[in-house]
This record gives structure tokens, C-alpha cells and sequence, in this order.
């Protein structure tokens, strides 16, 4: 059985520290992932910081260059609730 990390994904910070995490783990520079998807290098920067919204076409495309796919699943309970 495949063992594939998953990241729960609430926020844009969360969404932004996901790709990031995923592009340092490829050994991929910020302006090589520019080069592979046609996207500004400034944009991928501002994604990874939280501080700009994306379309879902932009962000699957960066995550697809990465060898990553978005999933959704049901959310669990916050553990600090009980």
C-alpha cells in the first residue's frame, strides 16, 4: 500500500506553506517552478507567503509540476474541542 502524506488545507497561509514544503522537498527553486508552469516567479512567491489568492487552475498547475494533486476529504473535528 502506497504510504501518501496528506496536509490539511484551511487557509491561504496553509495552502502557501503545502506548495512551499512541497517544492523545497523536489529540490525546486521557485524560478525553476516559474519556468515550468508559465508562472511569474513573484506570484509563486506571494502564493507560498499567503499573501495572494490564485485561481484553482494556477495552483493545480503548481502542484501538478511537483508531482502533487488536490484532494478533499471529510474535515475531522478539532482535537482541542474536547
Amino acid at each position: 500500500m502506497l504510504n501518501v502524506a496528506t496536509h490539511p488545507i484551511r487557509s491561504l497561509r496553509q495552502a502557501g506553506a503545502v506548495l512551499r514544503a512541497r517544492r523545497v522537498a523536489r529540490k525546486v527553486s521557485q524560478k525553476q517552478l516559474s519556468e515550468m508552469t508559465g508562472t511569474a516567479q513573484s506570484t509563486i512567491s506571494d502564493v507560498e507567503n499567503g499573501v495572494v489568492s490564485v485561481s484553482l487552475d494556477v495552483y493545480l498547475r503548481l502542484l501538478e509540476a511537483l508531482g502533487a494533486e488536490l484532494s478533499v476529504a471529510d474535515r475531522l473535528a478539532d482535537r482541542d474541542s474536547t
